[in-house]
């Protein structure tokens, strides 16, 4: 019996932090990448203090989106779908991003983005059939997913982003020894009101997989690397030790230096700041000793064929 051919698909990932695309060839729930991207447009700039978005990132947004439709299908995609998160969820004006986009956009919900990330990560045969909690770090939300060969078993999405948290939290430069008490605090309050042990027992014994942007800088700091390397990130794990020191050492920093870390992007060296803390916290939650990395996360899952053929394909850009 023939194997039918793999097909080219694009996915187009509007964050509250940044715009990202993934190119790949998928076939069933395997996912090889062929081409990903990303640029930074902090749509979610001024949203948790107006209810709104700005008129500058829907802009610089919608221009992100238009030019990776057109890499997209410069590098063969057959068809092209976007989906959008935390911001385009809470936004009362989504719809002005949507008209500036003449595209179809799928939002989703917490929901669906905690059982993407966990399909994303599973995209990875070494994890496929293990016990994991799987947790995605964003610029507004973080998901929490636990799950193992039979599937998913528990998922929830929390109001715990970097670029909310930054704009919740105004800092000094370098931040004071207070400030990073206080924004503990925050997070650990979320945690235990949120994520109460009694509900999620037995997360101490998965494996702790990140997924996200804040995930692979966290392993491209520690390894001293500058240039992405998906082979040497999945093979990291980082201790809760190594997690907390290179927090304190953050927030111990003036932006400028923080800029000048190998595996730290210059642009993300403010959100940096609370999308560690909140891995750092995490781990403290849920006494788990080692965080692994992984770079796979919501797009590989939305480009596995369950999500593209019932949510995607009826709206994806045809190339």
């Amino acid at each position: 019996m023939t194997t039918p051919d793999p097909m080219r698909r694009g996915v187009i990932d509007i964050g509250t932090n940044s715009v990202k695309l993934l190119v790949a060839d998928c076939h069933g729930s395997a996912v090889q990448p062929v081409a990903e991207t990303s640029r930074q447009t902090r749509l979610g700039r001024g949203l948790y203090d107006s209810g709104r978005l700005q008129p500058e990132p829907i802009t610089d947004t919608a221009e992100a989106v238009h030019d990776y439709l057109h890499l997209a299908k410069r590098e063969g995609a057959v068809e092209t779908g976007i989906i959008a998160t935390s911001a385009m969820r809470e936004a009362d004006n989504a719809l002005e991003l949507i008209d500036a986009l003449g595209q179809a956009v799928i939002i989703l919900s917490g929901d669906d983005e905690a059982r993407l990330a966990y399909a994303g990560v599973t995209t990875d045969p070494r994890l496929a059939k293990r016990d994991l909690l799987v947790i995605d770090v964003g610029g507004g939300s973080t998901e929490f997913t636990r799950g193992n060969a039979r599937g998913i078993e528990r998922h929830e999405s929390l109001p715990l982003g970097s670029v909310r948290l930054l704009e919740g939290n105004p800092i000094d430069d370098p931040p004071a020894a207070g400030q990073l008490k206080r924004a503990r605090k925050t997070i650990d309050d979320q945690l235990l009101q949120s994520l109460p042990g009694s509900d999620w027992n037995g997360a101490v014994e998965c494996e702790l997989i990140g997924t996200g942007g804040v995930a692979t800088i966290f392993a491209m700091m520690e390894l001293g690397i500058g240039i992405f390397d998906r082979d040497r990130i999945e093979q990291i794990s980082l201790t809760h030790q190594q997690a907390t020191d290179w927090c304190e050492r953050l927030w111990s920093l003036p932006l400028g230096q923080r800029r000048e870390i190998t595996g730290l992007p210059a642009n993300r060296a403010d959100v940096a700041l609370f999308g560690s803390l909140i891995y750092e916290r995490v781990m403290n939650h849920f006494d788990h000793k080692q965080l692994q990395a992984s770079t796979r996360g919501i797009r590989f899952g939305a480009l596995t064929g369950d999500f593209f053929e019932k949510n995607l394909a009826k709206t994806a850009s045809a190339q």
